[in-house]
């Protein structure tokens, strides 16, 4: 039922007009939801996929730790320990890398959707400001 409310929700807040602090929060909660509320479609099929990559590798470096400290307690061999740990730290590196990279990718995320949502109305208000030169002189315009 909750899901229901929030999908009805979203696409309610989809119909007016962009709120900033909304569409930073869809992009900190959902991979390209505050590019999908502030309608820029590719932005947001490309930080989907990059999250989804990003989310991809590190859950298999996680696998992949695991499995490394399963052979390490089960080894008997000095030299197979040795390369199984080398291994494990290798994986927790990368790990932790993927982690790193999908934290700066929601933060650039949020602050490109913020953003966005801020210039929304951004042509309409270019078509307001007029500046001239005559002369010397620049002369600065807007119409309300």
């Amino acid at each position: 039922m909750k899901k229901i409310l929030f999908i009805v929700w979203f696409g309610i807040s989809m119909v007016y007009a962009a709120n900033p602090t909304h569409a930073m929060l869809y992009s900190a909660f959902i991979p390209g939801g505050g590019q999908i509320y502030n309608h820029a479609y590719v932005k947001a099929g490309i930080v989907i996929g990059i999250q989804g990559y990003l989310l991809g590798s590190t859950l298999y470096q996680d696998s992949k730790v695991q499995d490394f400290k399963d052979k390490l307690a089960d080894e008997p061999d000095a030299y197979m320990q040795q390369h199984y740990r080398d291994q494990l730290e290798e994986s927790r590196a990368k790990r932790t890398s993927g982690i790193w990279w999908m934290g700066i990718t929601t933060v650039l995320s949020m602050l490109d959707a913020y953003v966005d949502a801020h210039m929304e109305d951004f042509e309409a208000e270019k078509q307001k400001l007029h500046l001239r030169f005559e002369g010397e002189q620049l002369q600065i315009q807007y119409r309300f």
